[in-house]
């Protein structure tokens, strides 16, 4: 149940416009915090404003397009001429490949550290330089993946920018340790969100894309889960969120089981859901 602990606050979402963006947005309205949505999809949010304000809460809805550092220079001067600076910056957008990594082409590895790594350093840079001028004790949140803890077959690009982002993070923290500024960064698992029914982003022969699609809608939990602990999660000054069904049984199991071990059960789990053939 929501307390409106984040009213007066101001929080600002990178792809905001769908899934795991768009649910955040509203779990952060519901509790009283007025949102800053950016996307490079008008029509997201524009259905996503409306229902921010239905709770009695600020919405803003900006065009960003997180891999063009310029756009990022432009929101800042839009914000700074509306003297609105967020509280809590959300570095949720992301892309992920389903491809082989011989079918990634580089132009696709590009696109996805691009969006997935340079697009949250981009917006970690932008809003720390606001907040250590101003004095506030901002919050950064980087979204990572469990793929960071347990990648799978045919989704190289994805884990590896996953990784980065994990990386980032922790180093990130560790610089901040002296300064008011929090760094939360969030694992989620199997989640049904827009982007596993994009057929643009997969490789897979039909019948593995089926088993996989048929897994994350059977499997993944409503991205609304990932948002709910995204909020407790900056509530707690958390560093790390594991959000989904058996995330935290699976970081127990990678740090338990010898590297061998744990590699064979992601493997007979990569072909049972689809990542490989049977």
């Amino acid at each position: 149940m929501s307390n409106k602990d984040f009213s007066g606050k101001t929080v600002l979402i990178t792809g905001a416009g769908s899934g795991i963006g768009y649910e955040t947005a509203l779990a952060f309205a519901r509790n009283g915090a007025n949102i800053i949505a950016t996307d490079i999809d008008q029509a997201g949010l524009n259905r996503l404003c409306p229902q921010v304000e239905s709770t009695g809460c600020e919405c803003l809805p900006l065009i960003l397009d997180v891999a063009n550092e310029s756009a990022w220079h432009d929101l800042v001067r839009e914000l700074e001429s509306r003297s609105t600076i967020p509280d809590v910056v959300i570095n949720n957008a992301g892309i992920g490949y389903v491809k082989s990594f011989e079918g990634t082409d580089m132009s696709e590895w590009r696109r996805t550290f691009d969006i997935n790594v340079l697009g949250v350093v981009a917006g970690c840079r932008t809003f720390l330089d606001i907040w250590k001028q101003k004095g506030i004790a901002g919050h950064l949140v980087n979204m990572s993946s469990m793929a960071a803890f347990t990648p799978v077959p045919n989704m190289a690009a994805y884990a590896a920018s996953k990784y980065a982002v994990e990386g980032l993070s922790t180093a990130l923290s560790l610089e901040l340790s002296d300064d008011a500024i929090s760094v939360t960064c969030v694992h989620p698992g199997v989640i049904n969100t827009p982007i596993v029914h994009n057929p643009a982003l997969f490789g897979l022969p039909d019948d593995q894309m089926k088993r996989l699609q048929k897994h994350y809608v059977d499997e993944g939990v409503h991205p609304r889960v990932v948002a709910e602990d995204i909020v407790a999660g900056v509530r707690n000054k958390a560093a790390t969120v594991l959000s989904g069904k058996g995330t935290t049984a699976i970081s127990l199991l990678r740090r338990m089981l010898t590297r061998k071990a744990f590699l064979a059960i992601v493997l007979k789990e990569a072909r049972k859901i689809g990542f490989l053939p049977h």
